[in-house]
């Protein structure tokens, strides 16, 4: 028979730790990042991409054309998008070139590097990674 001592202490360390705890990395969890490399490609001024990190592992963001949502994972300095849905807006070529591309990397996101003020997500798109920037 366990004690209600006993489940008190392990519910208090899964509510502490969450059930679907993951070990401890740089926080993501609300911060917002402009697009500023697309791996090898500039990132479009006049369409700019947005990525945005919930505290509760939720994602959004803007491709340059429609916006994005899904879910994120963090375990040490991996990461993993879940799936992401998107709008179905049509805009410019180089627009929607941009997000199918940013959709597609993020989704093949492997690690990443965290600064103050600098976000690079390496994919397996791409030998160079993904860049962002806080918005000014």
């Amino acid at each position: 028979m366990i004690s209600r001592f006993s489940r008190l202490i392990a519910a208090a360390a899964l509510s502490v730790c969450g059930a679907g705890a993951v070990a401890a990395g740089p926080e993501l969890g609300g911060t917002t990042w402009r697009l500023m490399q697309l791996g090898p490609n500039g990132a479009l001024d006049e369409a700019p991409a947005t990525l945005s990190f919930s505290k509760d592992g939720k994602v959004t963001g803007n491709g340059g054309c429609n916006t994005f949502e899904g879910t994120y994972t963090v375990s040490g300095m991996v990461l993993k998008f879940g799936p992401l849905t998107a709008g179905k807006r049509v805009c410019g070529e180089a627009a929607n070139k941009q997000e199918a591309n940013l959709l597609k990397a993020l989704e093949q996101t492997q690690t990443f590097q965290l600064g103050a003020t600098q976000l690079s997500i390496n994919t397996k798109m791409w030998n160079e990674p993904i860049s962002f920037v806080h918005p000014q």
